[in-house]
């Protein structure tokens, strides 16, 4: 199963708990890509927040690094976060089409 989780949401309780989805739904095999939205990027530029600790640890769990808008906000957060988070990161792809994940989730 393919599943796209969200995170859209500016709190740091909400995105824990997305990030923390993702990781467990990768142990069990799943295939799983997160969407981080610009109102995480003041939780994920802190080095001391669950989400700046869980993305970068992304590749242990088999999980693509996750996508952010292509935005100048996208830009400015790839400049400022330590190389280890931004390597984790990539902007949404072109083609990018949430049909083709068998589950959306928002947080």
């Amino acid at each position: 199963m393919s599943i796209l989780i969200r995170l859209t949401t500016g709190t740091e309780l909400a995105t824990y708990e997305g990030c923390a989805l993702a990781l467990t739904l990768a142990s069990f095999g799943q295939q799983v890509q997160l969407m981080l939205g610009s109102s995480v990027f003041g939780i994920l530029m802190q080095p001391e927040s669950r989400l700046h600790g869980m993305i970068k640890s992304l590749d242990l769990y088999d999980i693509p690094p996750a996508w952010l808008p292509d935005d100048v906000f996208s830009s400015w957060i790839f400049g400022m976060v330590p190389q280890e988070v931004s390597s984790q990161m990539d902007f949404i792809p072109e083609d990018f089409d949430s049909n083709q994940f068998d589950q959306v989730f928002s947080f």
